[in-house]
């Protein structure tokens, strides 16, 4: 609320409030239910028109659809500014995870800043031009060629850290006081876990679910209703290999670059792998599950390191009682516990981090221990795949 409200009385210094209220629109993408994902958009269409800002339309997209229901009349336009944002969010997510395999490699922590922040605003006046893939693929080629000229890459690696937990939290650096950068300076690389992970999952969870509608449907010859379901899988089911097709060309250009930092599976994957070992039902949905999936492929060593990218420790953040968060906290540690009667020399290093309206004045501690922790599990690991330097 405090981005957006921020946002827009520094554009009503620059442009008057009535040019604002007819020319913009604050899109946050929502869900069903009672947590925090699902009651952002109430909340800030409250603090908005108490600000005196009622004309700025607040969208809301829920993951119930898919984020098909972009408040639009005409479909085409729907479906062109789903293809939009979509590309803005990728190109975005790639930007984001080449400032973080070079931040912590480099003197100029700010110039890197500074470049990302440019780069940003490049990615911005591409899309206002359409976004078109071919212009997105130039971008990218620019980005890590002006990046390469910083030599961070020439460095060795630290220890790779998975960054996990509520959407929002993980992408929110001033809320968690920058701690992702704290991090860094204890001589470790993040993974910050993209946004194109979620709408992967959200699309994956909307053909597994549709499809049990459908046969429900069938089975209690509800034929209209089943009707409509088949009409929103055929939808779901066209856009996931249209996405794989875009992901694939715009972000070519970092392959080489991000080597080793993309080693996790995709969202469905870690899902079947849960449930076919018994430890988390797909029908809980929201970020719980991701979370402790991706803990579980940590503790159970089956993150394949490439080259010099190990993957050696987990930073779970959450927002103070995100029953999210909290139920794969909760798991996590069950499961963890579990194995360490087993294995008592296991060394699982992980941090869950709440953070809410008091700092925590133990978590610079806490994330000293965290780097030993992290630095031991990669030298376990280079026992464990022999062909590691």
């Amino acid at each position: 609320m405090g981005d957006s409200l921020g946002f827009l009385e520094e554009k009503v210094k620059e442009k008057g409030k009535e040019y604002v209220q007819q020319n913009y629109l604050i899109m946050i993408p929502s869900a069903d239910g009672p947590c925090r994902f699902g009651k952002y958009k109430e909340a800030l269409r409250n603090f908005a028109d108490k600000e005196g800002y009622e004309k700025i339309p607040i969208v809301g997209p829920s993951s119930e659809n898919d984020y098909f229901d972009i408040p639009l009349a005409n479909e085409l336009e729907k479906v062109k500014l789903q293809k939009i944002l979509f590309k803005g969010i990728l190109a975005s997510d790639l930007l984001e995870d080449i400032t973080l395999r070079f931040r912590p490699y480099v003197k100029d922590r700010e110039g890197i800043n500074s470049l990302k922040k440019e780069r940003l605003r490049q990615l911005e006046q591409v899309l206002e031009r359409g976004a078109k893939t071919e212009e997105l693929v130039r971008w990218g080629e620019e980005t890590v060629r002006i990046f390469k000229e910083t030599g961070g890459q020439n460095n060795g690696r630290f220890p790779l850290v998975i960054y996990a937990g509520e959407i929002y939290m993980r992408q929110h650096d001033p809320f968690t006081n920058w701690t992702i950068e704290r991090l860094e300076e204890q001589g470790l690389e993040m993974i910050r876990g993209p946004v194109t992970e979620w709408l992967d999952y959200v699309n994956g969870m909307n053909l597994r679910n549709l499809r049990r509608e459908i046969i429900l449907g069938l089975t209690n010859r509800e034929l209209k209703k089943a009707l409509e379901n088949v009409k929103k899988f055929a939808s779901s089911f066209i856009k996931k290999p249209y996405t794989g097709h875009i992901e694939r060309k715009i972000a070519h250009p970092f392959h080489e670059i991000l080597s080793g930092r993309h080693t996790l599976p995709n969202p469905m994957k870690i899902i079947e792998t849960l449930e076919r070992e018994h430890e988390f039902h797909g029908d809980i949905e929201g970020e719980s599950p991701i979370s402790s999936g991706e803990a579980y492929y940590l503790m159970h060593d089956l993150i394949k390191p490439e080259g010099d990218a190990i993957i050696s420790g987990m930073f779970h953040v959450g927002p103070f009682t995100c029953m999210q968060e909290g139920a794969a906290t909760a798991k996590i540690d069950a499961k963890a516990k579990e194995l360490r009667k087993r294995k008592p020399d296991l060394i699982f290093p992980i941090i869950h981090a709440f953070f809410g309206d008091s700092p925590d004045p133990n978590l610079d501690c806490e994330i000293a221990v965290f780097r030993e922790q992290c630095y031991q599990k990669r030298e376990m690991l280079k026992t464990t795949f022999h062909h590691l330097k």
